[in-house]
């Protein structure tokens, strides 16, 4: 049965979501308010090579590999150099930052320990409560802050963690048997991110009505949509155009990134290598760093070598520094040596990312809420985006599969 559907954000979210509604045969209407679809995800075409706006790749599974499909585009596979990842601890490169005895009690935990989330912890607490001093500051702490943008101090498990059984009852391979799918490790396209956008757009150009260029005045003229009603848009824009409906206190917290591509004649590494995750406290104030070109082909020309350096908005710590000097002082501190760049493309984006805090867990919640409380009054609306329970394109891919 057809049904009519309005996507209000025509980012990736969106493109998303209106990619598997055409598969089901909807109607679909998309809005966006500027004249760019896409949002964050695209790629630059610079004279050194390829800039990513946001991310790199994505995770590929079964489910993407028929989008890919459908939609004409083929996936670039990473280099087998690439598998070669490193963490900076004790100020030094280290592929592995642990002692065999703490990985021993590592996986000890992951197989038997069961989970238990403190809505008064912050996840530094929690996860070396959970799993120890070293594990949480040598892996979690690089990991988990290079892909949610900031530090552990400013984040909470159980708002990253929140399709996990948090009261005490289930392990943590328990909750990965549950919830993983089969995964083909990360994947870009032969001209970037922005291939992806492209060929979704050209896909759905000739199947669904798309509305650029096209802003709601208020939350009541979308209420008055016929319809489902699908909101996409970035929780900058959500939050103002929720207005009186979520209180002001209750506002989640943004992040604002820093991704600087540089472009230099020489590697970062001896080895090619996938990149760098940092460890707090270690004297580097990037979250991570990608080897662009170790990882993928056609990153960079003319036997350049391209990486891209994630910062946090702390990172900058008075306004006389500059990005560039900043990433060169980091690179140095690697590299234990001066290497002058070729060219460097700094792109920042500010109160893009939410911080997933206690405030964002309560806000889902409110959010829960409002779905409900509309739904009983007849109108089919829906929340989608990086803010609601998982980040990354394939958490967005597949939270908008299951309409």
């Amino acid at each position: 049965m057809t049904e009519r559907v309005h996507i209000v954000g025509g980012g990736i979210t969106g493109l998303f979501l209106a990619y598997h509604h055409t598969k089901r045969g909807d109607s679909v209407t998309l809005y966006e308010h500027s004249e760019k679809l896409g949002g964050v995800i695209g790629t630059n075409q610079v004279p050194e090579g390829l800039v990513e706006q946001a991310a790199n790749g994505v995770l590929l599974t079964d489910e993407m590999k028929s989008m890919f499909a459908d939609i004409g585009l083929t996936p670039l596979f990473p280099n087998k150099a690439a598998k070669r990842r490193y963490f900076w601890v004790n100020r030094k490169l280290s592929r592995l930052p642990i002692s065999i005895l703490t990985g021993i009690k590592l996986l000890f935990t992951i197989a038997f320990k069961k989970i238990k989330f403190e809505t008064n912890q912050n996840l530094e607490t929690w996860a070396t409560n959970m799993f120890g001093s070293s594990v949480t500051k040598n892996i979690i702490e690089p990991a988990i802050g290079g892909i949610y943008g900031t530090r552990l101090e400013a984040l909470q498990a159980e708002s990253i963690f929140s399709k996990w059984d948090g009261s005490g009852t289930k392990t943590i391979l328990e909750e990965m048997k549950k919830n993983g799918k089969k995964s083909y490790g990360t994947v870009s396209f032969p001209n970037g991110m922005g291939d992806l956008v492209n060929h979704l757009v050209h896909y759905l150009e000739s199947k669904i009505q798309i509305k650029t260029n096209f802003k709601f005045e208020s939350l009541d003229e979308i209420l008055k949509l016929k319809g489902k009603i699908r909101i996409c848009i970035s929780l900058k824009n959500l939050i103002p155009l929720l207005g009186n409906k979520i209180q002001t206190h209750a506002s989640p917290n943004l992040l604002s990134i820093t991704t600087i591509t540089r472009f230099g004649k020489n590697h970062l590494t001896k080895k090619p290598c996938f990149g760098i995750l940092f460890a707090k406290n270690e004297g580097i104030r990037a979250l991570g760093v990608l080897s662009n070109s170790d990882i993928f082909s056609g990153r960079a020309k003319e036997a350049l070598h391209s990486e891209t350096w994630i910062y946090p908005e702390t990172a900058k710590e008075n306004l006389t520094e500059t990005w560039e000097s900043i990433l060169e002082k980091d690179r140095e501190l690697v590299t234990k040596k001066l290497d002058p760049s070729v060219a460097v493309y700094v792109t920042s984006w500010s109160g893009v990312f939410p911080a997933y805090d206690r405030k964002l867990f309560i806000f889902n919640q409110s959010l829960d809420v409002l779905e409900s409380e509309w739904i009983s009054y007849g109108i089919d609306i829906r929340f989608y985006g990086n803010y609601r329970k998982g980040i990354g394109l394939r958490s967005l891919f597949e939270s908008t599969s299951r309409e």
